[in-house]
């Protein structure tokens, strides 16, 4: 299945059960609003962490928040991300949300080797982007946490890529391995690895999926450049996925599109449950689209 925009991502995740969603530090009254829409299309019902009284100011005046969960916790950031993690550990939540607590404090307590949440690799960020040149919903990562990826990263990280799309309901994602040629080039490590990265997917490292690379953005999301540049495949002009060499290359990739008209979403996968972590120069559009994404997601391998 492909998303062709937003709304299409939406409707899945209400097609599914409400979502119990633990937001570590809630005193922030975006994200109680981003909460609150969600609540109102049935997709969420908010566990919210932090110190009672400001999240209660910071939520005057919101529909339905007098009816949510909080847990107060009096403590400072990390004994707030903890209690958070916490309760997806324990199954008290389905998904874990950043509020306003640095990121890497949260990372911190998702990552403890006692009380985190359980992984089988690394943790890496995917953003769904909708655009209006193309034709359906695509995936970018990883934009957001891993700097410098090497190859065996790399493999993580299109493996969490891979499994999100499954989950998504897509049996067959299309993997397009960016750079900023077509060839591989053997003094170039960049598209050596990419070479490497499609032996693994070919040989079926990946799960079901189509991985194909190196490729150029252009090639990655237009058929008619393909075709120009006689460049044939699966995945060419109808990319579901596309991986990035490193953070900087997706990151701004990402924010030229929305800067361009885009709208884009993200989740971190590879934890037991999808983490919501927001930006604050997020939309109210895509701080929902993020919460529909992460709420779609619930299930999916780790």
């Amino acid at each position: 299945m492909a998303f062709s925009n937003f709304e299409e991502l939406i409707e899945r995740a209400k097609a599914g059960p409400r979502r119990r969603i633990a937001v570590a530090r809630a005193e922030s009254r975006g994200v109680l609003e981003a909460l609150a829409r969600a609540g109102g299309l049935g997709l969420v019902e908010p566990i919210l962490v932090g110190d009672r009284e400001e999240i209660r100011r910071a939520a005057d005046g919101i529909d339905g928040a007098r009816e949510w969960v909080v847990e107060h916790v009096s403590g400072d950031d990390q004994a707030v991300s903890r209690a958070a993690v916490a309760a997806v550990g324990s199954g008290a939540a389905d998904l874990l949300m950043k509020g306003k607590v640095p990121t890497v404090t949260l990372f911190r307590a998702v990552l403890d080797r006692e009380l985190g949440l359980p992984r089988q690799g690394p943790l890496s960020h995917i953003a769904m982007v909708e655009v209006p040149f193309y034709h359906k919903l695509f995936a970018a990562t990883d934009g957001a946490l891993n700097l410098h990826p090497d190859l065996e990263l790399k493999s993580a990280i299109v493996r969490n890529a891979v499994a999100a799309f499954h989950a998504l309901g897509c049996a067959r994602p299309k993997v397009a391995l960016l750079s900023y040629v077509e060839t591989v080039n053997p003094k170039d490590p960049e598209t050596t690895d990419c070479r490497r990265l499609v032996e693994r997917g070919a040989a079926g490292e990946f799960g079901e999926a189509a991985v194909e690379g190196p490729l150029a953005i252009d090639l990655c999301l237009s058929r008619a450049a393909a075709a120009t540049k006689g460049v044939s495949g699966e995945v060419p002009g109808d990319a579901d996925i596309l991986v990035a060499p490193d953070i900087t290359v997706i990151n701004a990739s990402v924010k030229a599109l929305i800067l361009a008209g885009g709208t884009a979403a993200g989740a971190l996968l590879g934890a037991s449950a999808p983490i919501v972590a927001l930006s604050r120069s997020d939309t109210p559009r895509e701080r929902l689209c993020s919460i529909a994404l992460a709420c779609a997601l619930v299930g999916a391998p780790n």
